[in-house]
């Protein structure tokens, strides 16, 4: 009877150790779905960077700046007046209260000229467009005019440092530029499928992309655009709960292992 219990319990300690050690391996989060950008080692390549021409939608806030000989008339024309104190800590705030909002039917108004469609045209399009109306009332020597979009916007959700909305005020962001923003992914955010959705004239798309392989850069969607929503999803070992790094991993499993051999010893006691 005591061969047979010892037996019962030597298979049950050696499945529980079989267990643990099944679930310590698949726990760990591995080194390639942390590392980005990951080349053939010892390889060195060159990538060509494919840059598209951004075009406008609803809700984007232009920065238009137009100069004339006339004080008085400029400083008409130029709502957000960035000399003004304390404008740069404004920012995004005066850009939305006094920038040159796109409106629902993907116009602008601009004081003189009146109302402009530049829906899905590209800024140097719309700043062509408003060189065109100005020419109108100005000679063309006497004016001169600059377009930016007024930073580019983003959302980031999911297994980041700090979820949240951001602006970035440059002319382009990279996707790595976005991340960092939002303090990175963490260790378990999934770099193979993050998943970008955006916003366009015919609706709303999504796409993914594999931030551990190097080949991202050549893709023409490296570069966020304006109203972007980046999704970190969680890799599987999230809802494993059994730790992220090796160490946790076999901290946590140890504290398991010795627990249960305390209560296999504590039956026996007792059926002693």
């Amino acid at each position: 009877m005591t061969r047979t219990k010892s037996k019962m319990w030597s298979r049950f300690f050696k499945a529980t150790l079989y267990s643990l050690l099944l679930i310590g391996a698949i726990g760990c989060v591995p080194t390639k779905r942390l590392t980005y950008l990951q080349e053939e080692e010892g390889s060195s390549k060159e990538y060509k960077l494919e840059r598209n021409a951004y075009r406008v939608q609803p809700n984007d806030i232009l920065s238009i700046t137009i100069r004339t000989y006339d004080a008085e008339t400029s400083q008409l024309f130029n709502i957000a007046n960035m000399s003004q104190p304390n404008a740069l800590q404004a920012g995004d705030i005066l850009f939305y209260l006094q920038g040159y909002s796109i409106d629902l039917n993907g116009e602008i108004s601009i004081p003189i000229v009146g109302k402009l469609q530049v829906l899905d045209l590209s800024i140097e399009e719309i700043q062509n467009l408003v060189e065109t109306e100005l020419q109108k009332y100005f000679t063309e020597e006497s004016i001169n005019v600059t377009v930016q979009l007024a930073g580019i916007r983003f959302s980031i959700v999911g297994e980041v440092a700090r979820p949240g909305k951001y602006v970035v005020y440059q002319n382009q962001v990279n996707i790595f530029e976005a991340l960092a923003s939002a303090g990175d992914i963490t260790i378990v955010g999934d770099r193979k499928e993050v998943m970008v959705v955006r916003q366009s004239p015919e609706g709303v798309k999504t796409f993914v992309l594999d931030l551990t392989d190097a080949n991202v850069i050549n893709d023409s969607r490296y570069f966020i655009q304006p109203n972007d929503v980046i999704n970190v999803k969680p890799l599987p070992q999230k809802s494993f709960g059994i730790g992220t790094t090796g160490f946790q991993t076999f901290s946590q499993l140890l504290s398991v292992l010795a627990s249960t051999i305390t209560l296999i010893i504590a039956i026996n006691s007792i059926n002693n």
